[in-house]
């Protein structure tokens, strides 16, 4: 089965989150695709899935867009952690992470080279590149809308864009020695740190990952 993508057009409508309506961070960018298109992504989803959970690519400390994981498991996985340290006697330090508009600063280059890595090759990679670069969008506001623009990040409310969130994000916690919690973008770094040796580990380890 083959489907050519072409120039792939998305309207793009705000929906309001919280603050201040005037400003335009307080909405969160919904895109509104073609169902046809919307189908076939679920399909390469699905596809692609398979391939990272049967050849256990996703770090297990991934919750989030995965079967049998969830916002549940991540909480009972972290309260685990802080009742066995407390159970202890020792002292727990927990850094909370989140990336500031991720799905809208993944650059193509490099999740194209993730998902080189990740095992991603032939026409299935040539698929998701050309879905990636071939496509525009264009802002509806209360029936006006905008001129059509060339997206240049991954696009929210698209079928795909979570797992390739996922994929890019992936190697996050390589090289850290602490525990580390993610569900989708959302991350917590956390360790006992009874003495300074501990305490300057886990600084070592918020550096690793800003970098």
């Amino acid at each position: 089965m083959c489907l050519l993508i072409g120039s792939v057009q998305t309207s793009v409508h705000p929906v309001f989150k919280k603050g201040s309506r005037s400003k335009v961070e307080n909405y969160r960018p919904v895109s509104l695709t073609s169902q046809v298109c919307n189908l076939f992504e679920s399909i390469i989803r699905d596809g692609t899935v398979r391939h990272l959970e049967s050849n256990m690519l996703i770090q297990d400390s991934q919750h989030g867009f995965r079967k049998q994981r969830s916002c549940l498991t991540n909480l009972l996985t972290f309260l685990d952690k802080v009742a066995g340290c407390l159970d202890s006697d020792k002292n727990m330090d927990v850094v909370f992470l989140d990336f500031a508009k991720a799905f809208d600063k993944v650059p193509y280059e490099r999740l194209e080279l993730k998902l080189k890595s990740h095992g991603f090759t032939g026409k299935l990679l040539k698929w998701i590149t050309e879905w990636l670069h071939n496509r525009t969008q264009r802002v509806c506001v209360n029936g006006s809308k905008s001129c059509w623009h060339l997206v240049l990040s991954v696009l929210q409310g698209s079928v795909l864009a979570p797992i390739l969130i996922l994929i890019y994000i992936n190697d996050l916690d390589c090289g850290i020695s602490n525990w580390i919690l993610k569900f989708a973008d959302n991350t917590k770094i956390f360790g006992t740190t009874t003495d300074t040796r501990q305490q300057l580990k886990l600084q070592e380890d918020l550096n690793a990952l800003v970098n």
